[in-house]
């Protein structure tokens, strides 16, 4: 919030709306072979994945056994889905992509203040902490706005009310920042994120001056 303090003309800003979103993105499969799909005739282009969720429906067992295969072929294929051949090495190939394709483990990301100080990970003391959230696994986007705090301002529509008093307003929630503060934000090094969560991710942040 004006961190180099060049600006003269705001006190200061409130961050009203963080939401955080995963770098990486892996769409579903095409299509699922197991019993209740079995003798499906697809239709499939390069680039296109099958799940292959039972091995015993298959006429010729799977290259690789269970899992997700990439078509890799260079013209349509077109077959009954238990009949295809789901393995490399021919024209009609496949690419195993593993059992865990497209899984996005669950990831903490934490968000702390601080106050005259330009080093991002400053001395004990220099920060506090604001809050943290974590996104489920597989889950591309979560909202921040049940963490942040309430601000003094009402509001003046109508909203959910569960657990306030009988007179007690709703509350908008966010920042306040002064001017020379910094938010910073970073992946809490637990369990598989311990050294970093390396397809990272977008923090986008909402507010504005006063």
């Amino acid at each position: 919030m004006d961190a180099a303090l060049q600006e003269d003309n705001n006190s200061g800003g409130v961050v009203d709306s963080i939401t955080i979103s995963r770098n990486d993105f892996y769409r579903g499969p095409d299509y699922t072979v197991n019993a209740s799909t079995s003798g499906t005739v697809i239709s499939l282009v390069s680039g296109q994945i099958v799940f292959v969720a039972a091995t015993g429906v298959l006429a010729t067992a799977p290259g690789s056994g269970y899992g997700y295969y990439t078509y890799t072929g260079a013209t349509t294929l077109t077959g009954v889905n238990t009949a295809l051949v789901y393995s490399g090495g021919t024209a009609s190939g496949f690419s195993y992509n593993g059992v865990a394709y497209g899984y996005q483990p669950a990831v903490t990301i934490v968000f702390y203040q601080t106050r005259g100080t330009t080093v991002p990970i400053p001395a004990s003391g220099d920060y506090k902490v604001l809050f943290a959230k974590t996104l489920p696994a597989n889950s591309g986007t979560v909202d921040c706005s049940d963490l942040m705090p309430q601000l003094a301002a009402p509001v003046a529509q109508a909203g959910n009310t569960t657990g306030l008093g009988s007179t007690a307003p709703l509350r908008n929630k966010g920042i306040y920042l002064e001017r020379g503060d910094r938010i910073y934000v970073g992946v809490f090094p637990d369990g598989p994120n311990s050294s970093g969560y390396i397809p990272g991710a977008h923090v986008t942040a909402q507010g504005g001056f006063f």
